[in-house]
């Protein structure tokens, strides 16, 4: 493996694990689950993060990037789109704090919690304008324009990987009874705080 590719894949593992301590809304989406529905939960939403940044770093490499430079209205279309649906989180959140109420997922079997936990996790991901600049612009400064299919691979592998042991390090936190009953009296608080986030 040359200078330049051990560098190159260097880098892209280390931007990642920066972006996972990076609070926001992938970040709070899996404390939010892990808190208030368990650490299955947690690692559920997480899979769906998952999900959705494969498909944005397999899109990355491949070049559709160059797609929204020639058609800008479709990144305008789609930060349209993750601004409503973060808003209307944004909001939510704002509601229940307000109300009293946790943002837990509806009572239901382990298996639909998982299913609705899977789900949010992937649509948060595909419409977080954070994760369209940071794949589609930071990411690809570092992958070469004559990059071979194995390192493209390599790349998406390591997103998809440290993005796993991100989330499922962050459910396992915050889903710890210690944790949860530290933060159980400022619920209120951490819900309205989860605006500012979005």
């Amino acid at each position: 493996m040359s200078h330049e590719i051990a560098l190159s894949l260097g880098t892209v593992l280390l931007i990642n694990i920066l972006s996972w301590l990076t609070p926001g809304p992938n970040m709070l989406a899996v404390i939010s689950a892990s808190m208030n529905n368990g650490r299955h939960a947690g690692i559920m939403t997480g899979l769906g993060l998952n999900l959705g940044g494969f498909i944005w770093a397999s899109a990355a490499v491949m070049g559709v990037v160059t797609l929204f430079e020639l058609f800008p209205h479709m990144v305008f279309a789609f930060k349209l789109l993750g601004a409503a649906y973060l808003l209307w989180l944004g909001l939510r959140a704002l509601r229940n704090a307000w109300q009293g109420e946790q943002t837990s997922l509806p009572v239901g079997t382990s298996s639909q919690q998982g299913h609705k936990a899977f789900r949010t996790g992937f649509v948060v991901m595909l419409t977080n304008p954070k994760a369209a600049l940071f794949f589609g612009s930071i990411l690809t400064a570092f992958v070469p324009a004559d990059s071979a299919v194995w390192l493209s691979a390599a790349i998406v592998a390591i997103c998809v990987v440290v993005g796993l042991v991100g989330h499922c390090i962050t459910a396992t936190v915050f889903s710890s009874p210690m944790i949860v009953q530290k933060f159980q009296s400022g619920q209120r608080v951490i819900n309205a705080g989860s605006v500012h986030c979005l």
